[in-house]
Order: structure tokens, then sequence, then C-alpha cells
């Protein structure tokens, strides 16, 4: 069985502060958009929690993380 383990979101530290993380989309690294909402400026728990979730939607369902 192949478990595709690729990281389609990643974090990074947000270009006003380095108190703040941008959740991004690794293959056109933009900001990931939650309902049409861009993902910066967030705490590092929220933003390390929301990879997780983006990643493992991902992982369960490709295409499923995307929200507009």
């Amino acid at each position: 069985m192949f478990i595709d383990c690729r990281i389609t979101y990643d974090l990074r530290s947000d270009d006003r502060s380095l108190d703040l993380w941008t959740v991004f989309d690794t293959k056109t690294g933009r900001p990931a958009l939650v309902n049409g909402v861009r993902q910066v400026g967030l705490a590092f728990a929220a933003a390390d929690a929301l990879v997780d979730v983006l990643n493992a939607m991902e992982r369960a369902a490709p295409g499923s993380s995307v929200t507009w």
C-alpha cells in the first residue's frame, strides 16, 4: 500500500512579525484560503494545528482542503 506523504500545506513566519505565522500552499507559495480568508497573521499554535488539519484533509480526499 502506498501512503502519500507529500506536504501540501506548511507554515512560515509572517512578513509583518516574527511572532505571527502564515499557512501556505507549498505548490503555489500563496497563503492558504479557508472560507475565502487568507490564513496570515496567526499565532504559532493555531497555524501549526491548521497545517495538520489541511494536510490530513488532502491525504483523505485530495482537493478537499480547497475552500473559497
